[in-house]
C-alpha cells in the first residue's frame, strides 16, 4: 500500500480511529494552514507558538496557526492514526516511518513566496507556477510517492487581510479570479499526471468551493485580536480570543480555525458534493474503491 502524502493548502470532530491506519504512511508539504511547529525556532515573523493560538488544542501553542487543531491533524484522525503527524523539525525515531509533516509558513511553490504567510498576488504567472509544481511533483513521484492529493486554493479573496487591504467589506473579484485560474489549471494537472505517471493516483480538493460553503455559516472577521504593525495580522501574544470560537471562520487575519478545518477536512475525505474532489474523494483514494465523479 502506497504511502499518502497531502500537497499544499492542506480544512466534525471525529474519535480516533482504532486499529491500523488506512496507509502505512502520512506525509505532509504545505503551508502556515498546515503548520504544526516547524517554524518555532526559524528566524521569522511566521510563528505561532505562542496563546492565543492553540487555546483549544490539548498541548497549548505549538506552532498551529489557529486555536486548535488544523487540516493535517483532522486528516490524521479520519485515517485512522493513533497520534497527529510530527513536524519535520523535531520529528525523532520510528515516529518518521509513519510520516512527518514538512508545512512550513511562508512555503510556497517558488523560492520568493516566503516573503509572505498567503501569497495575494494575482496569479499573473498560473503557467510557470504550474510547471514548477508539476516538476515538483514529479519529484516526488520518481521518490515512489503514488497516492497524493492536492488541494486547491480557497477564496483568498475573502480572508480578513484581503478585505482590508482593498478596504471593503465584500470579497474581492479580481483575487478569487485569479485563484480560480490557478486551480483550473491544477484540476488539468491531476489529468495530466494521471495519464503521464504509472501507477500514480493523484487527485484535487475543490478547497474554493468548500470554502465558499463554510463562509455561508460562519463570520467572516478573526476571531483573535490581530496585529496592525508586524506581523501584520497575526493574533497578537496573550490577548484572549474571542469566546465563541465555533462561530467563525477565520481565527486571524488568514488562517480559519478549527471548526473550519473540520468541517473542509470531512468534505475533502468524503465528499458531500461531486464538486468537492476530483476525480475522487481522499476516502476512496487510500482505501481503493474507486468512486469517479463525474465533472
Amino acid at each position: 500500500m502506497a504511502c499518502y502524502i497531502t500537497i499544499i493548502t492542506v480544512f466534525l470532530v471525529l474519535k480516533l480511529v482504532q486499529g491500523a491506519p488506512q496507509v502505512p504512511c502520512y506525509f505532509i508539504f504545505g503551508d502556515s494552514l498546515l503548520d504544526n511547529g516547524n517554524n518555532n525556532d526559524l528566524n521569522t515573523a511566521a510563528r505561532a507558538n505562542y496563546l492565543p493560538y492553540g487555546v483549544d488544542f490539548s498541548d497549548g501553542p505549538t506552532g498551529r496557526f489557529t486555536n486548535g487543531r488544523n487540516m493535517a491533524d483532522f486528516l490524521a484522525e479520519h485515517l485512522g492514526f493513533d497520534n497527529y503527524i510530527p513536524p519535520y523539525a523535531s520529528a525523532m525515531g520510528d515516529e518518521i516511518l509513519q510520516g512527518v509533516n514538512y508545512a512550513s509558513g511562508s512555503a510556497g511553490i517558488r523560492n520568493d513566496t516566503g516573503n509572505h504567510l498567503i501569497s495575494t498576488q494575482q496569479v499573473i504567472c498560473t503557467h510557470v507556477l504550474i510547471e514548477q509544481y508539476s516538476q515538483q511533483l514529479k519529484d516526488l513521484y520518481e521518490d515512489g510517492a503514488r497516492k497524493i492529493t492536492l488541494f486547491g486554493l480557497p477564496q483568498i479573496g475573502c480572508i480578513p487581510d484581503e478585505l482590508k487591504n482593498h478596504s471593503t467589506l465584500l470579497c474581492v473579484d479580481s483575487t478569487n479570479a485569479a485563484v480560480q485560474l490557478f486551480n483550473k489549471n491544477l484540476k488539468a494537472l491531476v489529468d495530466d499526471l494521471n495519464t503521464n505517471l504509472p501507477d500514480a493516483q493523484f487527485i484535487y480538493i475543490n478547497m474554493y468551493s468548500i470554502s465558499s460553503a463554510i463562509a455561508l455559516t460562519l463570520l467572516n472577521y478573526p476571531c483573535c485580536q490581530v496585529s496592525k504593525i508586524i506581523p501584520e495580522g497575526q493574533c497578537i501574544p496573550g490577548k484572549g480570543p474571542c469566546l465563541i470560537r465555533s462561530t467563525h471562520l477565520f481565527f486571524n487575519n488568514f488562517h480559519p480555525t478549527e471548526i473550519a478545518n473540520s468541517i473542509a477536512t470531512h468534505r475533502a475525505y468524503n465528499a458531500l458534493l461531486p464538486s468537492d474532489a476530483y476525480p475522487m474523494d481522499i476516502r476512496h483514494l487510500v482505501t481503493g474503491n474507486d468512486l469517479y465523479y463525474d465533472q
